[in-house]
């Protein structure tokens, strides 16, 4: 706890507006620390910054965690995302003709990591997404897509509702 402290975790968790039902950064200490190891890691890849906030909300959408989709929507204002791509994205509208080729792949992909049990991931996927990635720009991938599942699972585990969201 200490250390996460003096990290500011703790404080971060604390100053977030939520309403869960519990303060997951004091109940777990260690364990968020490890959360928030791995998004250090993955806010440094090396990827299109239009790219990722779009597969953070897509993936929020996916799992409906409603706190995650707001700030995720918030994130791809500010980073200047167009918004055709944004309203495709809302409406979960992956195969629409204003995604390339590679976003459309990219996107498939997380939508197949993320929903696992509905979907595999096969030789295929990986052969497709390996046109645009190396094997650790790959797995770095998959790590992201594994970290925004982890936040909104913590998020809708903990009860955190979020708010009413109003897209502009």
């Amino acid at each position: 706890m200490k250390k996460l402290v003096s990290k500011g975790i703790v404080k971060a968790g604390s100053l977030m507006n939520m309403n869960n039902r519990v303060n997951y950064f004091k109940v777990s200490p260690v364990g968020m620390e490890n959360v928030m190891l791995q998004e250090k890691y993955v806010n440094k890849i090396k990827m299109d910054r239009k790219l990722i906030p779009l597969v953070k909300l897509y993936i929020s959408l996916l799992n409906g965690c409603s706190y995650c989709i707001e700030m995720h929507y918030k994130e791809a204002v500010k980073k200047k995302v167009d918004r055709k791509y944004i309203d495709k994205i809302i409406n979960l509208d992956i195969a629409n003709e204003i995604f390339n080729t590679k976003e459309k792949t990219f996107l498939l992909f997380a939508k197949r990591l993320t929903l696992i049990a509905e979907h595999s991931i096969l030789d295929e996927d990986y052969l497709n997404m390996r046109k645009y990635l190396s094997e650790k720009e790959y797995i770095d991938y998959i790590l992201l897509i594994n970290q925004v599942n982890t936040w909104n699972r913590i998020s809708i585990g903990s009860g955190n509702a979020g708010n009413e969201i109003v897209v502009k």
